[in-house]
């Protein structure tokens, strides 16, 4: 038998639903359904800690590059439904770059963060302007809090939670760094939408293990948070915006998945550094490069991909309401809680 990490309900081990071997580590995972909080995660349920700084997914290659200037399309509902009156001390767990603790400064909070991968921590300390912002696990940093008697009003956590393979214990830290009626907010991927399912399992191994340990819908995220004795809990279904259609979901469903290509275009001018290709966009090249005229070529190729691309549009638009890639979530600790 096996059992489920959030709930704890028993599942038999021979009822698994898929088997993925991860080309990171040749390991052969198997994926669960809970029958009871709707949970799907993958066995074995272990992190490695030591993926994250690998690069084998190429969005760490850009949090290990440079900070990033656009809010995440993830973070941006937190300005939106965040209540306006609650402010003071933050704490964002998997940090990343830091982009969100930028953005959160400037909203008027006291911001700190953590993540343990050193490469992203120190573009976030750059990025941020803090010096409140550590390599450390959520144990290490619980430790160091405790000593510290630090206690924070809100805690977030952005594609977090997706990756913990002891999601209880990890809620249980969060709640013991929470004052009294403190919030959390944060993000998922939501494993149904349809956007999320053909960019993040069909051309990547983004929302496979080693990376996701856990896939939430709706109704399981919701059951996770209250189990964890999070009252108040607001679950958001976001929309997938055009930005995000267009033009690389539409790229992809007409001409698959050509971003080695375009990597690879944009490394020329970059005296062959692909991994700040992957970083960064086409327009932003004249920042790195001064073959200008290079540069516009590459830039007007795009333009035309642009253009072809732009009347494919129209058979996803009937897709975007609630079908975001993303669940954000807000919840709050209340009296009921046993901390």
């Amino acid at each position: 038998m096996t059992q489920c990490p959030v709930c704890l309900t028993k599942v038999e081990e021979r009822n698994y639903k898929e088997v993925y071997v991860s080309p990171y580590n040749n390991q052969e995972y198997k994926r669960y359904e809970c029958p009871n909080c709707d949970l799907h995660w993958w066995e074995p349920l272990k992190i490695i800690p030591e993926f994250y700084e690998s690069e084998f997914i190429d969005a760490y290659i850009g949090f290990h590059t440079v900070q990033r200037e656009k809010l995440g399309v993830n973070h941006e509902p937190f300005f939106k439904y965040f209540p306006k009156n609650v402010r003071g001390r933050l704490l964002d767990i998997g940090c990343g770059d830091g982009v969100f603790l930028r953005y959160a400064k400037g909203a008027g909070f006291e911001v700190w963060g953590i993540d343990f991968d050193s490469k992203s921590v120190e573009v976030a300390r750059k990025g941020v302007g803090v010096d409140t912002i550590y390599v450390m696990s959520l144990e290490e940093f619980y430790d160091f809090a405790k000593k510290k008697g630090l206690k924070f009003d809100v805690i977030t956590f952005f594609e977090v939670l997706e990756h913990q393979d002891k999601p209880r214990e990890f809620l249980d830290l969060v709640k013991y760094l929470l004052k009294d009626g403190g919030y959390i907010a944060g993000s998922v991927p939501n494993r149904e939408s349809y956007f999320w399912q053909e960019l993040n399992q069909k051309y990547s191994h983004g929302d496979f293990p080693p990376n996701h340990f856990l896939r939430f819908s709706d109704v399981a995220l919701r059951k996770c948070l209250e189990i964890a004795e999070f009252d108040d809990v607001r679950i958001y279904k976001l929309d997938f915006t055009f930005e995000e259609l267009y033009p690389s979901f539409v790229e992809k469903k007409i001409f698959g998945n050509i971003d080695s290509l375009k990597v690879k275009l944009k490394a020329k001018f970059l005296d062959g550094n692909e991994k700040l290709a992957k970083a960064i966009k086409v327009e932003e090249l004249k920042e790195h490069s001064d073959k200008r005229l290079g540069i516009i070529a590459l830039m007007t190729v795009k333009l035309l991909r642009n253009i072809v691309l732009l009347p494919f549009t129209i058979f996803y638009l009937h897709k975007l309401k609630k079908n975001g890639i993303h669940l954000f979530f807000i919840g709050k600790l209340g009296n009921n809680s046993s901390y």
